[in-house]
């Protein structure tokens, strides 16, 4: 586990296995640091001189510069002073993580920009994640002007995001739905969250005939997990998708690349509890209901099929005709059931479908309520963890017509798209303000995206949390 402090000693710089400095390009094609401190002097800036092939741009960093008047020091390239942001930031405390991997004590010395403190411990404990290694580096953030609340704020959304990344990498033979379910409840109660783990009596009780369904294939039986936190004044309603491995079912899915890594279906659900805990960790009071179905897709004789009908609580019917498109079928459920309960806006997250076509460092959004999505869109940007926010057209809503029930969750015509499964899902919220985020493009990467490695991300937890706790406010 790494050790994450701040200081304004900046004695401790020269007693650190590693000192990390931050460096600008300049206009001349050069690097500079982007301050003396804490030396007041330019000794950094002339052993940074002497790697001419380190020109500051943003991404790049420096060869180990060795001084025998200071510890080893790694230079990070941000780019222009002029064009610094909370990201470039972020991004860049990332690379330097990864590659400092094996030092004992890292300090990081800041000395830029109002919002730098929260985005260089996150970013550096994000970077360092590792599933097999953990992580075991004493980390300092030493800054001139120590802001505990931004370190507090970088600390614990990164912790939260690396938990769900370690949830999402477990194999699904270790986090089964009863084992999964099990982790959210105990977590939730060590914060004082209230939280229910719904078995099949309960799901039958609360009309869950969809997530019952979708289940029905595996010996691991369906469940559902309910958290609460807060007064009920202006209660937020929360939804995640909680697939703890999709095989498709009956659609059994064919691409073996996509299959072997359907453990991180359960994707949502982490995040969306992470993002609770994390804010009531930081002692935000969020008033939050979250409903997060959880199951596993398998085929088997007793395997929901094609064709077959299942009832939601607001007594609704879909008519299944992919079960593949499981994911929408279970958050059907979560919806319909807090549009009765006293929530005063709906948001639900899964992995659906690519996010909306908008590439891995976005998710999409659809909503019937264009301020929800402003509002979570915003949140989003300033945490790191950006979105987008796409059109939802009526026009859609004929491709999902059924002759036997009131919805079809697929377009045997149409085919599939983000678009088709937040118009299913759109019908559910009724009247209430609702908001899909699809995480399918950015929840878990098949390969690496600089500064990303190939894996889980911890996708949208960041964004999520600083919702929670703008709310909080």
């Amino acid at each position: 586990m790494t050790d994450a402090r701040l200081s304004d000693d900046r004695t401790i710089a020269g007693r650190a296995d590693l000192l990390i400095i931050p460096a600008f390009s300049t206009a001349g094609g050069g690097a500079e640091p982007a301050s003396l401190w804490p030396y007041d002097d330019d000794r950094v800036a002339r052993l940074l001189a002497k790697d001419k092939a380190f020109t500051g741009e943003a991404g790049q960093f420096s060869a180990l510069l060795i001084s025998d008047h200071l510890p080893p020091v790694l230079a990070i390239g941000l780019g222009r002073r002029d064009s610094l942001d909370a990201d470039t930031l972020r991004r860049g405390a990332m690379v330097a993580a990864q590659t400092s991997s094996g030092r004992g004590t890292v300090v990081f010395a800041l000395d830029i920009a109002d919002f730098g403190i929260r985005a260089v411990i996150e970013g550096f404990l994000l970077g360092r994640y590792d599933y097999a290694k953990g992580e075991d580096t004493s980390f300092t953030v030493l800054a001139r002007a120590a802001d505990e609340r931004a370190f507090a704020i970088g600390r614990t959304a990164a912790s939260r995001a690396n938990w769900v990344r370690r949830l999402v990498e477990t194999p699904p033979n270790a986090l089964p739905p009863r084992a999964f379910a099990d982790i959210l409840a105990a977590e939730a109660q060590k914060l004082g969250i209230a939280a229910e783990i719904w078995d099949d009596a309960a799901l039958s009780e609360h009309g869950f005939g969809a997530l019952q369904a979708v289940g029905s294939g595996s010996r691991n039986a369906p469940l559902a997990v309910r958290l609460e936190h807060g007064s009920g004044a202006r209660r937020l309603g929360l939804a995640g998708k909680g697939m703890t491995f999709d095989s498709g079912g009956i659609n059994l899915k064919r691409k073996l690349t996509e299959i072997a890594w359907m453990k991180a279906d359960m994707a949502a659900a982490a995040a969306v509890a992470g993002a609770i805990f994390a804010s009531v960790e930081l002692g935000a009071d969020p008033d939050t209901l979250a409903i997060l179905p959880i199951a596993e897709n398998m085929p088997s004789g007793s395997a929901v099929r094609p064709g077959d009908v299942v009832t939601h609580p607001d007594g609704r019917r879909t008519e299944i005709t992919d079960t593949d498109c499981e994911g929408r079928l279970i958050l059907a459920d979560a919806i319909a059931f807090l549009a009765k309960s006293n929530v005063e806006a709906i948001i639900d997250v899964g992995t659906l479908t690519d996010g909306g076509g908008v590439g891995t460092a976005l998710w999409g959004c659809w909503t019937n309520e264009a301020s929800l999505a402003k509002t979570m869109t915003d949140a989003g940007a300033r945490a790191g963890e950006p979105g987008w926010h796409l059109p939802l057209r009526a026009e859609y809503e004929r491709l999902l017509a059924s002759k036997v029930a009131d919805i079809a969750n697929y377009s045997l015509d149409a085919g599939d798209s983000g678009q088709l499964a937040a118009t299913y899902l759109r019908s559910f919220a009724g009247t209430k303000p609702w908001l899909h985020i699809d995480i399918g493009g950015c929840a878990y990467l098949e390969q690496a995206s600089a500064p990303w490695p190939q894996g889980a991300t911890g996708a949208p937890l960041r964004a999520l949390l600083q919702l929670l706790l703008d709310r909080s406010t």
